[in-house]
């Protein structure tokens, strides 16, 4: 009996993963050859180990640390087995949805927490890795398996298989760490593919391993003393909203104070790409897994219903992040805002983001057609809807220091799979559009 109840949990697991996985196992579809069953993409991913190694620079570095917790939290979505090779020391900062605490001890305690199948583990000798990744200048003998060091400053971060070209970590504001790690985890996700069987030999570009790969968000100075963004309100409590807070969350002194709308529940698919939601969260608001995470320094009010619905008008925040796919969705915000608005999307393997301050062109001048679906699942991976989220808070946090982008950076176009590429990242302006749906001011002057 006791082998019957092992064998029955085990299948219980492979049957919570496979839908857990489910929208990363749809945007594998794009690629893979259609007769290749879905589990076997499943267990491309689940087989997948990947050792995390970081040395001394950890101990008292915020931003090794954020690249590390992040680098975890993309792993273990997209369902694979991390091992981690870490000294013991204290957390320098809080790193929700882990718990304060020491490392690596709080990253252990996630393990199968968000992926069912997805183990964290602290690596022994004996760990077998497929990719190796390193924070840290010290060369690390992988045996055999390809090796990644992360770098990253206060804004920007990369990857590269030289050791030679790594920098000390000494960056006070984590975005460049998380830039790092996500671009890590896409070389994690790209190993995986490379175990199938894809619908063209062409489509294999997409998953050539990058030996170097960068990309920067623009440096600034940056003050880190009581960093007060203000009020703000956020549309969505999904993937691109929390990635948003996830990163806003892990800068030093910051505060601000918003409220979030959305009527949705956590669903198992949402864990591959929910970065602050954990499997036992599966049944709760969306909204209160998100207002929960957070500290006196952020406090997010939960408003339990999709904007624009329910009794009464809604006066929204001077500044306000959408983190919604539906276009339509977005042209309505865009309608209720007379201040700044910053709109995070993505579409398959693409990530868009954008800035649409009062008297600029809005969200219906870059997205004047609404491009609908038959109502089937969006295909979503971990650190596709990161950089979104990323990608937007970093937006957020630029317009309230008073330093945002440029009319011609008004939009950010992604394709991570291959950021080595000379185009694949795209800092474009906003053109106002007789036809922009929302008729804002921008394009009224057109006529």
């Amino acid at each position: 009996m006791g082998g019957i109840k092992v064998g029955c949990g085990g299948i219980h697991r492979v049957t919570e993963a496979q839908e857990q996985l489910d929208r990363t196992i749809l945007l594998c579809r794009d690629y893979v050859a259609p007769d290749v069953p879905d589990a076997d993409i499943r267990r491309a991913l689940q087989s997948t180990s990947i050792l995390c190694v970081c040395n001394e620079e950890i101990a008292d570095s915020l931003s090794a640390q954020t690249a590390l917790f992040t680098l975890v939290s993309l792993l273990g979505r997209m369902g694979m087995q991390v091992g981690v090779r870490t000294p013991r020391v204290r957390m320098v900062g809080l790193q929700p949805p882990f718990p304060f605490g020491e490392i690596p001890s709080s990253l252990v305690a996630l393990s199968d927490r968000l992926i069912s199948g997805a183990s964290i583990q602290e690596a022994t000798p004996r760990f077998s890795a497929d990719i190796v990744f390193v924070l840290g200048r010290s060369a690390f003998p992988s045996d055999g398996a390809p090796a990644w060091y992360l770098t990253g400053d206060n804004w920007s971060g990369g990857i590269t298989t030289d050791c030679s070209r790594i920098r000390k970590w000494v960056a006070r504001l984590p975005i460049g760490a998380m830039v790092s790690a996500t671009l890590a985890a896409g070389e994690a996700f790209k190993a995986a593919m490379r175990r199938l069987r894809l619908r063209s030999l062409a489509d294999a570009i997409w998953f050539t391993a990058c030996e170097h790969c960068q990309f920067t968000f623009g440096n600034i100075e940056t003050p880190l003393r009581d960093l007060d963004l203000g009020q703000v309100d956020l549309i969505s409590a999904g993937a691109i909203t929390q990635a948003a807070l996830f990163a806003l969350a892990r800068i030093p002194t910051v505060r601000f104070v918003g409220r979030v709308f959305d009527d949705d529940t956590t669903a198992s698919s949402n864990l591959n790409r929910n970065m602050l939601t954990l499997s036992s969260d599966v049944g709760t608001l969306k909204t209160i897994v998100v207002a929960h995470q957070f500290e006196s320094n952020i406090k997010i009010e939960p408003v339990n219903r999709k904007f624009g619905t329910g009794d009464g008008a809604v006066q929204l925040s001077n500044r306000v992040l959408v983190g919604v796919d539906d276009i339509p969705s977005r042209w309505s915000v865009q309608r209720s805002v007379t201040g700044w608005v910053g709109v995070g999307g993505t579409s398959h393997f693409s990530v868009s983001s954008s800035a649409h301050p009062p008297q600029a062109p809005c969200s219906g001048c870059l997205h004047p057609l609404d491009d609908r679906g038959d109502g089937s699942p969006i295909p979503t991976v971990s650190f596709v809807s990161f950089w979104a989220g990323l990608s937007l808070a970093v937006r957020y946090l630029r317009e309230a220091i008073g330093k945002p982008y440029s009319a011609d950076k008004q939009h950010l176009w992604l394709a991570p799979l291959r950021l080595d590429q000379p185009h694949a990242a795209l800092w474009i302006p906003v053109a106002a559009r007789q036809d922009c749906p929302v008729r804002c001011s921008s394009a009224q002057r057109l006529y």
